[in-house]
């Protein structure tokens, strides 16, 4: 018993080594088979960008000019190994002055041949060659380019904190701005408007970047974006006792108004609040409106109020009047 248990340990030694050695064997063969199919040439086809160069800066294209294009290469199964795992940031470059061109109505048809772009991307890679290029031409449509300037219109939505207002009208700088592109796509643009500015509780100025929103892709905006001021402050209430003067009174009549002055309350920023007086008020009652004999009373008029100020009112908006000829 003892023999038997040693000749079948020896059998399944001898198993394991016969296994083990071609394994070895297969492994070797392997990589001579692979040395070997390296040293071969061979193809491969690959997409990749393209840079434009010289393009006409007087027109423009009508469509976007693919941004890759699909070329194959050749070189041995090394350097194609090696291409792939480092590609060298491989791109093809095409030359806008090689741009042939067909006229047709208001527009020009053009072509590019890429076959140029084969010779720049075999001087830049020299492990490897470009066999073609796919697709081997361009076709292009190009128009003349107009330029336009058109006043920048503010989309908002603001929320002011209580007793906090403009001081001022809002200031966008640039107030207008220069499209260009395609001419008939300019006659159709009376504005622009900015993205959606929204705000709320607002108690403080401030200063805000706005993109231009670009609702047509061929067109070009110089500047893309704008900026948007609000001066802001806090605002409080002025009343004054301001005395209303009579116009258009003829010289042979003498009127005489109910009351003589009239209350004016308004808001003020703090800002402005100690500039801020009487005077700057001026309130009429037109005597050319008793040319309606029914008038029982005078409408008032604001003549001139300041520009800083806010919701001015009138207490009382009319007086009476008697009227006594001389």
């Amino acid at each position: 018993m003892p023999g038997k248990k040693s000749g079948s340990g020896l059998k399944s030694f001898f198993k394991r080594r016969n296994i083990l050695v071609f394994a070895i064997c297969l492994i070797i063969s392997a990589l001579f088979w692979l040395l070997l199919a390296f040293d071969g040439y061979y193809s491969a086809s690959l997409q990749v960008p393209v840079e434009y160069i010289n393009m006409p800066k007087e027109r423009m294209l009508i469509e976007k000019l693919p941004s890759q294009v699909d070329i194959t290469i050749s070189g041995s199964g090394y350097q194609l190994i090696s291409y792939w795992m480092q590609p060298k940031n491989a791109k093809v470059l095409l030359d806008g002055r090689n741009i042939g061109t067909r006229s047709s109505g208001n527009s020009t048809l053009a072509f590019l041949t890429t076959y140029n772009g084969i010779d720049f991307f075999n001087r830049e890679h020299g492990d490897v060659k470009a066999l073609n290029i796919s697709p081997d031409t361009l076709f292009l449509t190009f128009f003349n380019r107009g330029f336009k300037k058109v006043p920048v219109v503010l989309s908002s939505e603001l929320n002011f904190e209580r007793q906090y207002y403009l001081t001022d009208s809002i200031l966008i700088k640039p107030d207008s701005i220069t499209i260009s592109g395609p001419i008939a796509r300019l006659d159709s643009i009376s504005q622009i408007k900015t993205e959606l500015l929204s705000l709320s509780k607002i108690n403080k100025s401030g200063t805000y970047q706005l993109k231009l929103i670009q609702e047509d892709s061929l067109l070009a905006y110089e500047p893309s974006s704008v900026e948007v001021n609000l001066a802001v402050d806090q605002f409080t209430e002025v009343i004054f006792e301001v005395p209303i003067k009579i116009e258009h009174l003829l010289s042979s009549d003498s009127l005489g108004i109910f009351p003589s002055t009239i209350r004016v309350s308004c808001l003020v920023a703090l800002k402005d609040f100690s500039k801020l007086k009487p005077s700057a008020f001026l309130i009429a009652a037109d005597a050319f409106d008793l040319r309606n004999s029914r008038a029982k009373s005078l409408k008032l008029y604001i003549r001139k109020s300041p520009k800083y100020i806010r919701s001015i009112q009138l207490q009382p908006e009319s007086v009476e009047f008697i009227i006594r000829k001389k």
